[in-house]
């Protein structure tokens, strides 16, 4: 079944022309709307699996707008796509909630694949954005003693996100339905006290858990 995809861009064309390009991918039906204020009418009725949200979107901030949205009851993933690549700016929009952070002269390719591994429960973040997030992350009891609540399970679904494996690829690594894994990584979200999967990941890299 082709994913839902939702475009929130204020730029009419540009909005537009991205929802050409997922239209013309047989696992993607888009739609594109330049009023930010109709996203949140238009998530609960449409219900997408995806939606590429815009930083500033007129009055309306696209930070905002995210966390509204990824507090939503089943909420769907947000990948950002901005044309302005302000660091600050970027982990505001991580810590609302984004799965993944591109600006608007990536590839078409790029921007593709970072949907895609939205889909699939992935993130999508450059290095060096992740590294910023690594850094700065602070947390009263620290990383090791948060990383200690989890359970052993839960501990390996960590493992396996910092080691880049989306949903599905931790399901097929740990012979789990994508459900289950789905729970597991909203357990880890929680007990980490962190609003998404990618600040779980850096939590992770803070304890001193390594790709494998």
């Amino acid at each position: 079944m082709p994913a839902n995809l939702l475009i929130v861009d204020d730029h009419r064309v540009f909005g537009q022309g991205l929802e050409a390009v997922f239209a013309a991918e047989p696992d993607f039906e888009p739609m594109a709307i330049s009023n930010p204020g109709q996203a949140l009418g238009v998530v609960a009725a449409r219900r997408p699996d995806v939606v590429i949200m815009d930083l500033r979107l007129g009055e309306v901030s696209g930070v905002e707008l995210t966390r509204q949205i990824t507090a939503l009851p089943l909420p769907p993933a947000v990948v950002v796509l901005t044309a302005y690549a302000d660091i600050t700016m970027a982990l505001d929009a991580i810590r609302a909630g984004a799965v993944g952070f591109l600006t608007k002269n990536a590839s078409v390719e790029q921007v593709i694949g970072a949907v895609r591994a939205a889909v699939l429960g992935g993130s999508w973040l450059p290095h060096e954005l992740l590294s910023k997030l690594v850094a700065e992350y602070q947390d009263p009891l620290g990383a090791p003693q948060l990383i200690a609540q989890l359970t052993a399970r839960e501990h390996q679904v960590l493992s396996l996100m910092v080691s880049g494996l989306d949903r599905s690829g931790i399901a097929e690594k740990l012979h789990q339905s994508p459900n289950t894994v789905r729970t597991h990584i909203r357990n880890v979200i929680v007990k980490l006290d962190c609003h998404s999967a990618i600040e779980a990941v850096a939590v992770g890299l803070r304890a001193g858990l390594r790709p494998e």
